[in-house]
């Protein structure tokens, strides 16, 4: 079989083309399956466990929980994993999904001077509200709904 000269600069080009786009694709894919900062700190949260029942996750807070003081934040872990908790003023806890919507990662730290939940694993940030602050994650995390009286956090789940 004969080529003309113009399929044979289209068959070149693509091939020429395939060539120069998967060294790129391969450090693209790479980079989402390692750490982007190993010397990153260990897991910073307090874990805290709650009751579930009916739908619920009770977690006692008392005055020696993580949990107690305005601007704190912890783990809450229960039988089907664990969630991230906010606590920015008295009353109102904010009550999000601990895996990151990047690749599924488990978040474990907060930086309380920028006020976000951390995943270390490709470095997306979450705001408390778990809005995406910094990629590549982005999807928001989960938000539970909960209410907090009589020294107890209620979340439904």
């Amino acid at each position: 079989m004969k080529l003309s000269r113009r399929k044979f600069f289209v068959k070149t080009l693509h091939g020429t083309a395939l060539l120069a786009v998967t060294p790129a694709l391969s450090a693209f894919l790479e980079s989402c399956n390692t750490v982007t900062n190993p010397n990153s700190p260990q897991a910073n949260l307090p874990r805290l466990s709650g009751t579930e029942a009916n739908g619920t996750l009770t977690v006692n807070i008392d005055p020696n929980s993580a949990l107690a003081k305005p601007g704190n934040a912890a783990i809450i872990g229960y039988s089907k994993g664990t969630l991230l908790v906010d606590h920015p003023s008295d009353t109102t806890y904010n009550v999000l999904s601990s895996i990151c919507t990047h690749q599924q990662c488990s978040i474990d730290s907060f930086d309380s001077s920028s006020g976000e939940f951390i995943c270390y694993c490709h470095g997306s940030r979450f705001d408390v509200n778990g809005a995406v602050r910094q990629g590549p994650a982005i999807s928001p995390l989960a938000k539970y709904s909960s209410q907090f009286a009589n020294n107890q956090l209620i979340i439904r789940i």
